[in-house]
């Protein structure tokens, strides 16, 4: 065996040939082992990462768990990017890659806005999964996004009629705003809205499906009432909807974090007199004279009053967006997709809405603003925000292994035909037993006398074991009884054939539990019925 250096994609390495086949010497450095690697073809290459890396055994792991099994066997030039970029390109791995690893877009500054109304963000909240004592299942929740005020109506029903009537219970008291901006809940979407806001001039803005960081304020004070609600309706919790009123008082009444005033403030232009005023002139007896002034010299003073703390309340919030936007893109990083570009969306799953997962391939068919992208879904077109959006890496659609090479992996030559099992009513006894060709005489003989000595278990029937059992704790003592499922009528025969034929073969048996579990009959004219027993709950 003769020392020899190969030479491909224009790289020496070390080598030794033997019997046709390329070995390769390797010295790992971190454990001093010597390993004796075969030097592949490209021909073989896709179908040796393909076991390492999709196979049942090997259960879709990392590039450097991958790399590592492939290395311990087999080397070719350029073996690390070909893995890199084989993994990486797996179907099965970039649609459950988790969440948190597809790293955020930076955040984008929203116009902010002084004039109190101009724009408000609205939302459907459930406090609690239980309906009021009147029947409310649930509040519209309203922000003012100048001045942080806040509206929420207890609602019976979520129809459009129902929420456009409590629009207008908010509108007759606070005016009319100039935008709207909400999710892509049908209520809010439906075409009986749109004709309520279309008369009144409002324009109507909505967020990117499953994005709900676009109105943040609002889900922001969805998860505070919510909180509140049940904290003082533990006792009552029927009684939910008298709390509504009393929270939204104190919300009111709290300076905000990002302007440090309060809503009520801003919007009236004075403090509201709350039960902390009272209780301090309640001991102290300081009550302030007002100073008398006619009607304009008090809306002139009002007036210059909310400018004032409208200003001072934007300068806040402007220093309180730069200080969210420095936090939130520590790890934030630009991603940005082209037109054509093939891509997977954070979708929920068919089972729960709740849950999401990598779904796709979706293909970019527009842009929409900085972070918002258009994508075809399957014949609809929807706009995603680029944070629910994942680069996917294409593979080169070539067979794995060729016709030939298939041919010298897997001979049919080589393969035995597998013997078929026999049906319920099989015969097959011991003497039916084929042995190989490849064993002597002796060795024959020996094996039979064995086989008979467990004539038993050579049997086409299928039978029963009792030699091991199974105790289970039930955690009640009440019988379960589920009722039966219905059996079509064509199959009731054979089902009951089927039953008896299985009670002869001693694989069922008549019992006297008080519990019972339907049987569960699937099968079609020409295939055999199957029978099972279904113990879900």
């Amino acid at each position: 065996m003769l020392a020899e250096f190969c030479r491909e994609d224009g790289k020496l390495f070390p080598s030794r040939r033997r019997g046709g086949i390329v070995y390769r010497r390797y010295e790992d450095p971190g454990y001093s082992v010597s390993i004796k690697q075969v030097v592949l073809p490209k021909s073989l290459r896709k179908y040796v990462m393909s076991v390492a890396h999709d196979s049942l055994t090997q259960a879709h792991l990392g590039i450097r768990r991958t790399k590592g099994k492939v290395l311990i066997n087999f080397y070719w030039p350029k073996v690390d990017s070909d893995v890199t970029r084989y993994c990486r390109s797996c179907d099965v791995c970039q649609q459950k890659v988790k969440k948190g690893i597809v790293p955020k877009v930076p955040l984008e500054k929203v116009p902010l806005f002084e004039t109190p109304f101009k724009r408000v963000a609205m939302d459907m909240e459930v406090p609690i999964n239980l309906p009021s004592e009147a029947g409310h299942r649930l509040i519209l929740i309203l922000i003012d996004c100048a001045t942080k005020y806040a509206e929420a109506v207890p609602l019976c029903k979520i129809d459009t009629e129902t929420v456009a009537e409590a629009f207008v219970d908010i509108y007759r008291r606070l005016g009319v705003p100039e935008e709207v901006l909400n999710d892509q809940g049908t209520q809010f979407m439906s075409d009986c809205m749109k004709k309520v806001f279309r008369p009144i001039g409002i324009k109507q803005k909505g967020t990117t499906p499953y994005h709900p960081m676009s109105k943040g304020q609002v889900e922001r004070f969805n998860a505070t009432l919510k909180t509140c609600v049940r904290r003082l309706c533990g006792e009552q919790p029927r009684q939910w909807h008298r709390y509504i009123n009393p929270l939204l008082f104190a919300f009111r009444d709290v300076p905000q974090e990002s302007t440090h005033f309060a809503p009520y403030e801003l919007l009236y232009g004075r403090p509201v007199r709350g039960t902390m005023h009272i209780l301090r002139e309640l001991w102290t007896n300081d009550v302030e004279e007002t100073e008398v002034k006619s009607s304009y010299e008090y809306v002139l003073n009002l007036r210059e009053r909310l400018n004032d703390t409208l200003t001072i309340a934007r300068e806040e919030l402007e220093k309180a967006k730069e200080r969210q936007k420095y936090y939130h893109d520590r790890t934030a990083k630009r991603r940005k997709f082209s037109l054509r570009e093939k891509g997977l969306g954070l979708l929920p799953t068919d089972s729960n809405k709740l849950l999401t997962q990598w779904k796709g391939t979706f293909e970019v068919v527009a842009t929409v603003g900085v972070n918002g992208y258009r994508i075809n879904m399957g014949g609809k077109v929807k706009t995603f925000h680029a944070n629910l959006l994942k680069r996917c890496i294409a593979r080169d659609h070539e067979p794995i292994v060729n016709g030939d090479i298939e041919g010298e992996l897997f001979n049919d030559s080589d393969c035995e035909t597998l013997p078929e099992l026999g049906g319920w009513g099989s015969n097959e006894t011991v003497n039916d037993l084929e042995y190989g060709d490849i064993l002597t005489s002796d060795q024959q003989r020996q094996l039979e006398e064995i086989a008979s000595s467990y004539s038993s278990i050579f049997s086409g029937r299928p039978g029963t074991v009792s030699t091991k059992e199974h105790r289970i704790d039930l955690t009640s003592s009440t019988p379960v009884r589920k009722r039966p499922y219905p059996v079509p009528y064509a199959m009731r025969q054979t089902l009951r054939d089927e039953l008896r034929k299985m009670e002869n073969m001693e694989i069922i048996r008549n019992s006297s539990s008080p519990c019972s579990s339907p049987v569960v009959v699937a099968g079609r004219k020409t295939v055999p019925i199957l029978c099972a027993l279904t113990t879900s709950r």
